[in-house]
């Protein structure tokens, strides 16, 4: 085919891939050609200098972008086996100091500009209106647009200080779902007057305030297009176009996500989203369940087929291409301007850690809920995981909060209620978690929104009738003392993460 074509399918596509030390061969030719991006998962990241070295090598071969989610909280490539160091959205929201948000997000950017990272998958402006929300949750800083809206904006600005891309997710809108894309098709069913008012203006805030990208999301909108997940939709990426005004890459989530897999397939699903306005296509994580090698350069293959047999067909017109691929360039051109790891760059790469920590500190210890007496026995403590849900956008449920709680009183034991069958990162899979039998009598029950699993909220009135002066700590979105079945000692976290088990065994400890 026409080497203009292929450079300009190989511009629009951000595969994933297997790999710490070095890209594999097929992906330092996809770069060479022009490869767009590439995505970090934790499968990806070693230290600071082995993931900073992989880095180096990928910039050195061509004009590719690097991102991953580095949200903070519960979804941290970064910290994805240590616990992320900074709080999440939640977090944030409660602390309610969009100061505090700017100096948060600005660490994270010092944190991937040392990994040579170009682009954050973050932040989400999601705003959590459904409490039965499976995937967004603590991800959001809150339940109200005024609130996402103003710390989305101190997000974005002291991210890109750094000379980070941020990207606002997941246009237009994830929070008013009850299911998660990654596992099934969502449906918003609000009017277009709320949608405006609720869903679109974290957006139009973040589009005003500069943001670089912005990520679709695997929704449909009935207002907008009853047919067609936003991500494949005309009608909703002109509305970000058009009557938001925004100008630079739209990002498509993963397209190996069920919403579209399961449906049209990855392949055409590129099609469709580059169709509909989309400039460059996230292919996911081609690792996860991959019985045998290679699954990534077969995925990155079967994208980047379908997009060359459409623009051969005449389907995709050439002009979209370049459209899509002129968008990339500009934003590998403020990356390479404005980021510090890269010759040139004008970011602010100057770091206080000790500054840096102690805003999280401070937010992390701002957005505790507590009812009841902290009192705990003094001897070692009986804590009892009761977690069951497993988010599939961070993984494997984090224990930030329950290792700092073993540390803070050594010799405690920590009991997990269900154990995983298998799966890794990126995989809910309820049906693999096995519930164990005879669970200790527990001083501390960690639990993250029972309210939204009826085994979970099952597990813990039975914890609670074994102890009612049990500590209950709950980690994710619980607005609502009621949901935790009337334990009377009590902490919200909004959020897992090191600094917020900090915060909590200092307040269980009296210090």
């Amino acid at each position: 085919m026409d080497p203009a074509v292929d450079r300009l399918v190989h511009r629009v596509l951000k595969p994933g891939f297997a790999g710490r030390s070095a890209p594999p061969a097929w992906l330092s030719r996809a770069v060479e050609t022009g490869l767009g991006g590439v995505v970090y998962f934790s499968h990806n990241i070693g230290d600071v200098e082995q993931t900073a070295a992989l880095s180096a090598q990928l910039h050195a071969a061509g004009e590719v972008l690097i991102a991953t989610d580095e949200e903070g909280g519960i979804v941290s490539r970064l910290g994805a086996r240590g616990g992320s160091p900074h709080v999440g959205a939640a977090a944030l929201g409660r602390a309610d100091d969009p100061g505090l948000t700017r100096r948060v997000a600005a660490a994270i950017g010092h944190d991937l500009a040392a990994s040579g990272i170009d682009i954050d998958l973050a932040p989400v402006v999601d705003v959590n209106s459904n409490p039965a929300n499976p995937v967004i949750g603590v991800r959001s800083f809150g339940a109200t647009a005024e609130l996402v809206s103003r710390h989305g904006v101190a997000y974005v600005e002291g991210l890109q200080h750094t000379g980070i891309a941020a990207t606002a997710k997941h246009f237009p809108g994830h929070g008013d779902t009850a299911v998660d894309s990654h596992v099934g098709l969502p449906h918003v069913d609000a009017p277009m007057e709320v949608l405006r008012e609720r869903e679109l203006a974290p957006f139009a805030a973040v589009v005003r305030a500069g943001v670089q990208a912005v990520m679709t999301a695997h929704v449909i909108i009935g207002a907008v297009d009853p047919d067609r997940p936003a991500t494949i939709s005309p009608a909703a990426l002109r509305m970000l176009r058009d009557e938001l005004g925004f100008d630079g890459v739209i990002m498509s989530d993963a397209l190996d996500m069920s919403a579209i897999r399961d449906t049209i397939g990855l392949g055409e699903g590129c099609v469709q989203a580059l169709l509909a306005g989309a400039d460059l296509l996230g292919l996911g994580n081609p690792v996860l369940g991959a019985d045998h090698p290679g699954s990534d350069e077969r995925v990155f293959a079967e994208a980047r087929g379908a997009l060359v047999d459409a623009a051969m067909q005449g389907r995709l017109p050439v002009g979209r291409l370049e459209e899509a691929a002129d968008r990339v360039d500009r934003l590998w051109q403020w990356c390479g301007s404005h980021g510090p790891g890269r010759p040139g760059g004008q970011g602010d790469a100057r770091a206080d850690a000790n500054a840096d920590a102690e805003a999280d500190r401070i937010a992390a210890a701002r957005s505790l809920a507590v009812r009841g007496a902290m009192a705990l026995p003094g001897r070692p403590l009986q804590i009892v995981d009761l977690r069951r849900q497993r988010n599939v956008a961070s993984g494997a449920l984090t224990a930030s909060v329950v290792t700092a709680l073993v540390h803070a009183r050594p010799g405690s034991v920590v009991t997990s209620a269900f154990t995983s069958g298998g799966g890794g990162e990126g995989q809910a899979g309820d049906d693999r978690l096995l519930a164990h039998a005879d669970l200790p009598v527990a001083d501390v029950l960690v639990v993250g929104a029972p309210a939204r699993d009826a085994t979970e909220r099952d597990q813990l009135r039975a914890a609670l009738q074994r102890n009612p002066a049990a500590l209950v700590v709950a980690l994710g979105y619980v607005t609502d003392d009621e949901e935790l079945e009337g334990a009377t000692h009590v902490i919200r976290t909004f959020g897992d993460s090191v600094p917020t088990g900090q915060a909590v065994a200092q307040l269980v400890s009296g210090d």
